[in-house]
């Protein structure tokens, strides 16, 4: 039979979790203080609260990990904030628990990690401060991914909609990984030209083209012991990719205009809000780059499906407005509450940021009686493609996607004077990505 260690200080708790184990066929030792640790090596599994009388869960747990013990551990706790979840990931808890939770749960992840290999041992670093928000079920799942990253050093894909906080979960890895004392470089791939865009990555020689009047370094080496952020890696040229995927197998680079190979150690993370796949379908990405860059893939979810954590979003954005402006806003109406969470934000988390900020500068004091966010139309638009659609014969539905694109940048490209900037922030896509379908549809401007 399978022993399993139960470290909770809270009697109550620790008695229902043993009975419930017990029933089900399994030996369980329930302790409420480290230091009555007999011998750890003769159980299969820890079952650990973070929240202990003496001493720290999370602490306990990493000085475990530190000493090499791989034991495998689940977390239960009533403090499932996303710090919490992120550093018992980082050191290698399987899951979290949050209390209260029923029988049916506990039972199902106990014989779910007891059929499984024991994770090898890491050696962390204490888990870096900083505001997370998020309560949501799915940003749980974010939190302990972006733990279980931060305790490796593979390559890491994130992918999510404009605005979700891609480059913020980014920096949150750095931080909590082997390399946060080491540079956090970011680069923007879709706001470098294509011509510039391999110098701006490795370096360049002097006299390599017009302009290059000295040797320059590269953000790779720039980022030398650190991590390399590759934000909108989807617009990357296509040319560049095999030297990227290059670097990626071997870390070796050459500068631009340069014969001397070079060598950078740094660990790469990725960001889109394009389907890579697709493109790799369409031939405009590299599948085998695509594969080296989602080692470890995190799916960062839009605000309008996790809206819970709207009201505390709002809270801490209006705290930090007033920080930052010196102003004594104190919260929003359930009114403008109501129309935050009805909402839905296609901007993401950075939208409401705008918005809240927008609103605290033009109240100052009190609350804030609506948000005074756009009326959205969309719906009264969905009957009249449905009846231009039901009209079409069948041999043109499949034209009708792109030619109703090419009317909707037509019309944009008019109304906003050739703006494009204003049109690419409006769709949601980059100014590269914008030039790409004007040039292709034959639109100029």
């Amino acid at each position: 039979m399978r022993k399993i260690l139960l470290l909770e200080d809270e009697r109550n708790v620790r008695y229902a979790v043993k009975r419930v184990l017990e029933e089900a066929g399994f030996s369980v030792k329930d302790i409420e203080n480290p230091h009555e640790i007999d011998n750890l090596t003769s159980y299969s599994l820890l079952i650990l609260d973070i929240k202990l009388k003496n001493t720290s869960g999370i602490d306990f747990l990493r000085t475990l990990r530190e000493k090499g013990f791989s034991i495998p551990v689940v977390v239960i706790t009533a403090y499932a904030n996303p710090e919490n979840i992120i550093s018992a990931s980082r050191y290698g808890a399987i899951d979290i628990l949050k209390k209260p939770f029923g029988k049916e749960e506990l039972l199902g992840l106990v014989r779910q990690v007891l059929k499984e290999e024991e994770p090898s041992a890491k050696k962390p670093e204490v888990l870096a401060g900083g505001s997370i928000i998020g309560d949501a079920p799915s940003m749980m799942e974010v939190f302990k991914k972006v733990g279980a990253a931060a305790s490796s050093d593979m390559t890491v894909l994130l992918v999510g909609e404009t605005g979700v906080g891609k480059d913020f979960m980014a920096k949150v890895i750095h931080e909590n990984s082997l390399r946060k004392d080491a540079p956090f470089v970011a680069i923007n791939c879709s706001a470098i030209p294509e011509t510039l865009f391999e110098a701006e990555l490795f370096g360049c020689k002097k006299g390599a083209f017009t302009g290059a009047i000295k040797d320059v370094k590269g953000k790779v080496e720039i980022a030398e012991g650190g991590t390399l952020f590759l934000d909108e890696i989807g617009d990357i040229p296509y040319p560049l990719q095999s030297k990227l995927l290059r670097f990626l197998e071997d870390k070796s680079f050459y500068r631009l205009g340069d014969d001397e190979e070079r060598k950078a150690d740094v660990r790469i993370i990725a960001a889109t809000n394009r389907d890579l796949q697709s493109l790799v379908e369409k031939g405009k990405f590299r599948e085998d780059l695509y594969y080296r860059l989602s080692q470890l893939t995190i799916s960062i979810p839009p605000l309008r499906e996790r809206k819970e954590d709207i009201p505390k979003l709002i809270n801490f954005f209006i705290k930090k407005a007033n920080d930052e402006f010196g102003t004594q806003v104190r919260g929003v109406s359930k009114s403008a509450l109501e129309e935050a969470l009805n909402y839905t934000w296609k901007g993401n988390i950075r939208e409401l940021k705008n918005t809240v900020y927008k609103r605290v500068l033009e109240v100052k004091e009190g609350y804030i009686e609506n948000l005074q966010v756009p009326k959205e139309s969309i719906k009264n638009i969905n009957p009249l493609v449905r009846e231009l659609l039901e009209a079409l014969p069948e041999g043109e539905i499949k034209r009708f996607l792109p030619e109703m694109e090419r009317e909707l940048l037509s019309f944009l490209m008019e109304r906003y004077g050739g703006n494009k900037s204003k049109i690419a922030e409006l769709l949601n896509i980059s100014r590269n990505t914008l030039r790409v379908k004007l040039s292709s549809y034959g639109i100029e401007g």
